[in-house]
């Protein structure tokens, strides 16, 4: 073997070492385990929302942050105002960039850290989403308020701090669990879980897992008629609501009558 390369595989060992001697303890020894249960529900007629516990094995000393998020899409809103001193509907609002679902819950430790509120939490939230339309004299903030106290009203948004709590503890892992309260309003689709480990404010890793939600039963063929036969779930539903009216107009009649 020549001497030059004796040379550079030497500077490359000693390179290596240097990185694995300044590398802090916790980010090696991170061996981060995220798990969702359940990874699938189902909604049916019965549907009346549903509860996913997140468990994972963090390194000893570090803090974790959860989100769920679903897929983002637009929104459009109607905007209510005054005019004249009554509450009314002065424009349409475009919502770009909202995920449909976003809860976070954080370990205790992380609940005020002062480094976190800008990436994780509705502070990060609100930079990745835009609004046009019908915009407020006071700017994007208020209608990013009114968005979030809407969604939050619906149970699809929500920041609970201090809500991931340490179970049991090893020699050198923690392991946190925390429990997600999904509405019943929810939609069918795939669910992001994301997990951020954190020490002093400083990312130290991140995983990410899915769970998915479908229809069954009636509402799951109701979708698929939808989806896969517009027409005929359009006639359908004409003779649903025909069938419904006339239902109803018998039973108050019926009513009315005594």
């Amino acid at each position: 073997m020549r001497a030059g390369t004796v040379y550079v595989w030497t500077v490359m060992l000693f390179g290596l070492f240097l990185q694995a001697v300044s590398t802090p303890n916790y980010v090696i020894a991170a061996g981060t385990a995220l798990r969702v249960e359940p990874n699938k529900l189902h909604v049916s007629e019965s549907f009346r929302g549903a509860l996913v516990t997140i468990s994972a094995d963090i390194p000893k000393g570090a803090g974790a942050i959860v989100e769920i998020e679903g897929a983002t899409h637009d929104d459009r809103l109607l905007r209510q105002g005054r005019r004249g001193g009554l509450w009314m509907s002065v424009g349409e609002v475009t919502v770009q960039g909202a995920p449909s679902v976003y809860l976070v819950e954080t370990t205790p430790d992380l609940a005020s850290h002062p480094d976190t509120g800008a990436q994780w939490g509705y502070e990060a939230l609100q930079k990745r989403m835009a609004f046009s339309g019908a915009i407020p004299e006071d700017g994007v903030g208020v209608l990013f308020e009114q968005f979030v106290r809407l969604k939050e009203s619906e149970g699809l948004y929500g920041l609970f701090p201090r809500s991931l709590k340490p179970t049991r503890a090893s020699e050198n892992h923690t392991t946190v669990e925390g429990e997600f309260v999904l509405p019943s309003n929810i939609a069918p689709g795939n669910y992001r879980v994301v997990l951020s480990v954190l020490n002093s404010g400083k990312l130290l890793e991140r995983q990410s897992a899915e769970f998915s939600i479908d229809m069954t039963g009636l509402p799951g063929f109701l979708a698929s008629l939808a989806y896969h036969h517009a027409a005929l779930y359009g006639l359908a539903a004409v003779v649903i609501a025909i069938v419904t009216g006339f239902v109803m107009g018998i039973l108050f009649t019926s009513k009315g009558s005594h």
